[in-house]
């Protein structure tokens, strides 16, 4: 209760007419809500077809579940490593924030898949980790009031690791929840849409977390940020609490556990999936050797402020916006092998064109070409998991994907903080640019096509 309220005032909320309106209009706003629902129309969907009311309630709640998830990690991904620094963490620190966080993310996804394989329901155990990992932004933004010095320092990189362990606890469960939301048809169009969505909150959101810490000053302005995050994050696990459970997953499904030489057998039996693995772990290990420390040059090298490293965020946010609406047609048209092998070389050249950036113009149209990529990119990896992987066991083959990708998290930082604290920020760029180059080659020459386009009609056949 509010402390601030007179008696008088207390009395006139608890009254029967006072309560009756507020009453009539949640009555209005839920009916309101309710007809949008029935009207919503699935992206992807082709003229003339018809989704049950569960399907197409849960594709909306799916949709809104990512958008205010995408807010609220706009108030907090691109500043979080500032935070850090406003703290007084050196570059070796802001590298061990990277690490930390993937070592305990990268542990979570196997014990996930366990716990999502003997839940009653995927969603059950989404929402519970999503609320665990956000009220850890409640615990970030505590800090520098109650801590101070390398115990805050510590206490912040403690924080933001146990923040990505429990989101990434619940990883397994919810991309095997996500391919029973959506159909294998309306996957493209459908999650370039949702992300899309995503992208244009980033794109108005991350500038305007900028502008609160130049206003506010650190720590407060970041303090602001990580409270408003809260708050979305919330909304977000409210929505995806809100989706039907789909009949595939309505009863508990227990397996039994395979022995690590079966497992082995499993994966090795799926050979679109464990080459996706390679290739991806191969990309990401190359993109982490340098991740940590754009943020770090950008503040400290080139002396720009929180506002303008989101600023330059947003222009890269804006051009994954252009890259959803293309690549989301492109892909249930091509096919996902070859939007994968177009991206990928693009993706490779970015850290090279870093070595001719010395103005903060310069590095505009590294982001230009950047967000155009990665969008793609990203799209047609994750669908192709969905595609790649069986139905019955999708939340390990979660797990052991999110696993190996997550060990590219702890181990590209980790030799990234070596390079960069012995030869710079160049040394970095190089050897992320040899790695990304070789993935690149290799996705070209050994990943093929997954998915409802894989399986291609006899010659001759009806």
């Amino acid at each position: 209760m509010d402390a601030s309220s007179t008696g008088a005032e207390r009395l006139l909320f608890a009254s029967p007419g006072h309560s009756v309106g507020r009453l009539a209009r949640f009555g209005a706003a839920r009916s309101w809500v309710r007809r949008y629902e029935r009207r919503w129309r699935p992206p992807g969907l082709a003229p003339g077809q018809r989704l049950e009311d569960p399907e197409r309630r849960g594709m909306l709640m799916f949709w809104l579940d990512g958008l205010f998830a995408n807010i609220s990690e706009s108030f907090v991904g691109p500043y979080l490593s500032l935070y850090l620094l406003a703290l007084g963490a050196t570059g070796g620190q802001v590298g061990l924030l990277s690490a930390a966080t993937g070592l305990l993310g990268t542990l979570m996804f196997l014990p996930g898949a366990r716990l999502a394989e003997r839940s009653p329901n995927y969603r059950g155990l989404v929402v519970a980790t999503s609320l665990v990992a956000r009220s850890m932004l409640l615990f970030l933004l505590l800090v520098p009031w109650v801590l101070g010095g390398q115990v805050a320092i510590a206490a912040v990189i403690l924080l933001a690791a146990l923040r990505t362990a429990a989101s990434q606890l619940g990883v397994p469960a919810w991309t095997a929840l996500s391919a029973l939301i959506v159909r294998p048809s309306l996957r493209g169009r459908y999650f370039a849409s949702r992300t899309f969505a995503m992208s244009l909150a980033a794109l108005v959101v991350v500038p305007l977390a900028g502008r609160l810490i130049n206003a506010f000053g650190a720590p407060r302005g970041y303090q602001v940020s990580f409270g408003l995050a809260l708050a979305a994050g919330l909304v977000s696990s409210f929505a995806y609490s809100r989706i039907p459970l789909p009949r595939a997953q309505a009863a508990p499904a227990t397996r039994p556990r395979l022995p690590l030489g079966e497992l082995v057998a499993a994966v090795r039996r799926q050979p679109a999936f464990l080459r996706l693995c390679l290739t991806t772990m191969l990309l990401n290990l190359g993109v982490q050797v340098v991740a940590p420390y754009f943020n770090v040059y950008m503040a400290r090298s080139m002396g720009m402020t929180a506002g303008l490293i989101g600023l330059m965020t947003t222009v890269s946010t804006t051009f994954d916006l252009v890259g959803q609406r293309f690549f989301g047609p492109f892909v249930d048209r091509h096919g996902l092998r070859r939007t994968i092998a177009l991206t990928s070389p693009l993706i490779a050249c970015l850290p090279f064109a870093w070595l001719f950036v010395r103005a903060p113009w310069h590095i505009v149209p590294i982001n230009v070409v950047g967000g155009f990529a990665w969008a793609g990119y990203n799209l047609a990896v994750f669908n192709y998991l969905l595609a790649s992987t069986p139905d019955d066991r999708r939340p390990l083959y979660s797990a052991i994907y999110n696993t190996l990708n997550g060990l590219t998290t702890v181990v590209g930082p980790l030799v990234g903080a070596l390079l960069f604290d012995a030869w710079g920020f160049s040394v970095c760029l190089v050897a992320s640019f040899v790695g990304r180059g070789v993935a690149a080659v290799l996705i070209i020459l050994l990943l093929g096509e997954a998915g409802y386009r894989a399986v291609r009609p006899a010659k001759g056949a009806a």
